[in-house]
């Protein structure tokens, strides 16, 4: 008799434990086939500080897939980020707090790809600028509020110290003409007519100027060296542009 009893709880367990497969917290799971992996989470993931919602998050099986939105702390959409298995896919907005329109950028798997978009509050487009697979072209076009583009930008200027003779030495002054103090400046070239920061040297600078110190040195032939300067405009994005600076001896380095 006892030896049944033990069998039969045996039993009522495995029937216990066999009823408990594929949920998960209390809530039921599809069997996954057996070439699948372990999934994530699939819906919309929800984030607080306190009781305001600060993002919202779509999921696909634990992978970002639709769209993830950034609140403001009043509870208006901030931004609209589209993802596609991960990956940023489509056009991304930002807004206003007010709700209107701010600025689109065009993503391809999670590279800015084509020409971004900021706009006035009414509507209007404020700037464009263009990216080619994530590298920005130079220029950029923007505009006053009455629709007027804006084609009045400062450009590079430069001055030189020559010690070659007494020291060897070939500095040069690099700053805005109108000398400006937000102005990033960098010793290299456009790759391709496009801006890629990662192959140039950002040079040292103060305020509103940037130098080089040039040394006289043995097996180097340069009839000039270029520099790039990121202006930043008075509407908040960088305008780029180049100076080729001629070098009076070719042995500089």
């Amino acid at each position: 008799m006892k030896q049944f009893l033990t069998l039969l709880s045996i039993v009522a367990i495995l029937a216990t434990f066999s009823c408990t497969q594929g949920k998960t917290g209390g809530v039921a799971e599809n069997k996954k086939k057996s070439h699948q992996a372990d999934t994530g989470f699939t819906g919309i993931a929800q984030y607080k500080n306190g009781d305001n919602v600060t993002k919202q998050v779509e999921l696909k099986n634990g992978i970002k897939d639709g769209m993830t939105r950034l609140f403001y702390k009043g509870g208006a959409v901030q931004q609209e980020i589209p993802y596609v298995n991960g990956h940023k896919e489509g056009n991304a907005k930002w807004f206003y707090p007010d709700s209107k329109l701010f600025r689109v950028t065009p993503y391809e798997n999670d590279t800015i790809n084509g020409e971004q978009i900021q706009y006035y509050k009414d509507g209007k487009i404020k700037a464009r600028i263009r990216y080619t697979d994530g590298v920005r072209v130079p220029l950029v076009d923007e505009y006053e509020m009455n629709g007027t583009k804006i084609i009045d930008y400062p450009h590079l200027v430069y001055r030189v110290s020559d010690s070659y003779n007494e020291k060897g030495i070939y500095k040069i002054y690099v700053e805005m003409s109108n000398m400006a103090e937000d102005v990033l400046y960098y010793r290299g070239d456009f790759t391709d007519g496009l801006v890629d920061l990662s192959k140039c040297e950002q040079l040292r600078q103060t305020a509103t100027t940037a130098y080089l110190d040039l040394v006289k040195s043995e097996g180097v032939t340069s009839d000039s060296v270029i520099v790039i300067g990121a202006y930043l405009t008075p509407y908040g994005n960088r305008y780029y542009s180049r100076l080729a600076i001629p070098l009076p001896y070719k042995n500089l380095k």
